[in-house]
């Protein structure tokens, strides 16, 4: 901890000068404040505020002259205690006041010292209150210069909790978080194959949905108050439901998924496969942000791998004849792949954030349904 000490007789020396030419300038106004700033030869730097003139001319009335001989032995006690402490950083309270009464001495001196070797860029700090009036602040800073300022009471603590809440939310930004993620959208097949055998389901694209519930780990790579870069990665559920088009359903005959269309005593109102399926995703994604905190633009690429959990195949139908719908209801492994993965982007613009993931494997197992693969567009509704 440095002992770069006010000379307080040169601040003493100074405002003797500097009272009357201020007087004039400051204003009666309670809510108006005047700075005088002193650089003194040991690169320390005195800030004075002042509401008015009189509180200027108070100063003279606290001794700060002799306070800096005061300050040398009560700092000497605190790094004491902070050498042989069990702890980071000791905090000790001296009231002079109390010990020498009507001497117009400081009320109270709370001293706070670190341990040796803690941290090279810890803040050695030193709070005077003078009466619960004005109040003096001593600062180290990551150069190993000092910085005092001087004010009253309220506005120490009032600039001192302000800093304290700043820095805690920037450390909160900084740090990895957990965080919930939904996105909803619809799904499509693309880079299909017919044969003779098994043709190209035809999807009712507007009907065919994709529905997301994710939990990321977010680990940032780069932080500024503008810009965010990190890595996401956690596990998600994810359903794509398949829903065909006209008169056509989907079907199972042991070894073999596909398509075909219904007889005509049969009216296919909804014809669904459901495939859900368990995915870890990796992804790097960038954020930027303007000055007022609000999310700009932001953009993703990435990948992904998982598994099927459930899968069904849904037909919702009306037999000729009858006013009523029927269901059937089909459970099974349905000769779908059992892993599944792919590649994934977003871009979102304020607001509004766009996904797009593709499938890389094919749907169905080789030869045991249609060679075709997934392709999901959407939103994200929230997320990094």
């Amino acid at each position: 901890m440095q002992r770069a000490f006010l000379p307080f007789f040169l601040l003493m020396t100074t405002l003797g000068g500097l009272n009357a030419a201020r007087a004039t300038a400051l204003r009666p106004a309670a809510t108006v404040k005047d700075t005088i700033v002193v650089r003194l030869p040991n690169k320390a730097t005195l800030t004075l505020t002042v509401r008015n003139a009189a509180q200027l001319r108070d100063l003279k009335n606290y001794h700060l002259d002799s306070l800096t001989s005061r300050l040398a032995t009560y700092i000497n006690q605190a790094e004491a205690a902070a050498k042989t402490g069990t702890t980071d950083q000791v905090t000790m309270r001296f009231y002079p006041d109390k010990d020498q009464p009507n001497q117009n001495l400081p009320e109270e001196i709370r001293i706070t010292a670190h341990k040796p070797g803690t941290s090279e860029q810890s803040d050695n700090k030193v709070q005077v209150f003078l009466n619960k009036k004005f109040g003096i602040t001593t600062t180290k800073n990551e150069e190993g210069k000092n910085t005092f300022s001087i004010g009253t009471d309220g506005e120490v603590k009032s600039k001192s909790r302000a800093q304290a809440d700043s820095l805690k939310w920037e450390k909160r930004r900084r740090s990895a978080t957990v965080e919930l993620g939904w996105d909803i959208g619809l799904t499509t097949l693309v880079n299909s194959t017919s044969t003779a055998a098994l043709k190209v389901p035809s999807l009712n694209n507007w009907r065919s949905t994709y529905i997301n519930f994710g939990l990321y780990y977010v680990q940032p790579l780069h932080y500024t108050k503008k810009s965010k870069v990190a890595i996401t990665i956690g596990p998600e559920f994810s359903g794509n439901y398949m829903t065909l088009t006209g008169n056509e359903q989907w079907a199972q005959n042991n070894n073999l998924t596909f398509v075909e269309t219904a007889p005509d005593t049969k009216q296919i109102q909804e014809a669904t496969l459901y495939v859900g399926t368990l995915n870890l995703p990796v992804m790097l994604r960038m954020k930027l942000r303007n000055k007022y905190d609000k999310r700009t633009l932001s953009a993703g690429i990435g990948g992904f791998g998982g598994t099927r959990l459930t899968s069904n195949i849904k037909t919702e139908y009306r037999l000729a004849g009858s006013d009523y719908n029927s269901k059937d209801k089909t459970t099974g492994t349905l000769n779908l792949n059992p892993w599944t993965y792919g590649l994934q982007g977003e871009i979102g613009f304020h607001a509004l954030q766009l996904f797009a993931r593709y499938n890389m494997n094919e749907l169905f197992k080789e030869g045991q349904g249609p060679k075709t693969h997934l392709l999901t567009v959407g939103l994200n509704v929230f997320g990094f």
